[in-house]
């Protein structure tokens, strides 16, 4: 990281991020993803381990093309796309430590799905949770749900998922599994539109819409 890096995170936290005290110590902010930020997220991805790379996307991706960087960077709205970056401050001033968003599923409005990756070094710390829990503030309006995938065996998203509200995990292909989480305060609301989910054969629990993707034009998501 430059030295103009650093004088950039440094004005870029205190003018458009909120801090939020982790409770091992310390304190990170978090704030929206920018049209620019392209160059820092391919950057800080590449960073990631394999594994993290994996549990992101479910797949082997070393790195973001630009059509995925056009999905996760310019389709950013605010409004049915919502990202953010975390922000660890350290001796020497804030540094990029995570990323987290939600997007709303376009043939189910009430429901979104949720993603966060936090660099290896950072992980353990409260960051996930401090971005998981400011993208359920800034969710979409009139999401009610968080339906989304994870690795099977990554039981640290799971932890912090079932911080959100009443969850439920479905056995889905070999190696993942279907989270839903209805938010707290809301479960009345995710009741009553769970009979327009899909349901995956073979389970008699509504899964989320991701498992008929291809047929009704649902995007991956970051």
């Amino acid at each position: 990281m430059t030295a103009a890096d650093e004088d950039r995170y440094a004005e870029r936290v205190h003018r458009l991020c909120v801090p939020i005290a982790l409770r091992p110590g310390g304190r990170v902010w978090i704030g929206p993803l920018l049209p620019d930020d392209r160059d820092l997220l391919s950057r800080e991805y590449a960073t990631l381990s394999p594994e993290s790379k994996w549990n992101r996307f479910l797949a082997a991706v070393p790195e973001l093309t630009p059509s995925m960087l056009d999905q996760l960077v310019d389709e950013v709205d605010g409004v049915d796309h919502v990202a953010l970056v975390a922000f660890l401050e350290t001796q020497a001033g804030p540094v990029p430590a995570g990323v987290g968003r939600l997007v709303r599923y376009p043939d189910h409005p009430g429901a979104a799905d949720m993603a966060f990756t936090v660099k290896d070094e950072y992980q353990g710390r409260g960051i996930a949770t401090a971005l998981a829990r400011s993208l359920v503030a800034r969710a979409p309006k009139g999401v009610t749900r968080i339906l989304t995938e994870v690795a099977h065996g990554n039981l640290a998203p799971l932890a912090i998922l079932g911080k959100l509200g009443s969850m439920q995990v479905f056995q889905s292909s070999e190696g993942v599994v279907d989270v839903e989480v209805k938010l707290a305060g809301h479960e009345e609301d995710s009741a009553a539109e769970s009979t327009c989910l899909h349901r995956r054969p073979g389970i008699p629990s509504p899964a989320h819409p991701r498992l008929d993707a291809q047929h009704h034009g649902l995007p991956p998501t970051a």
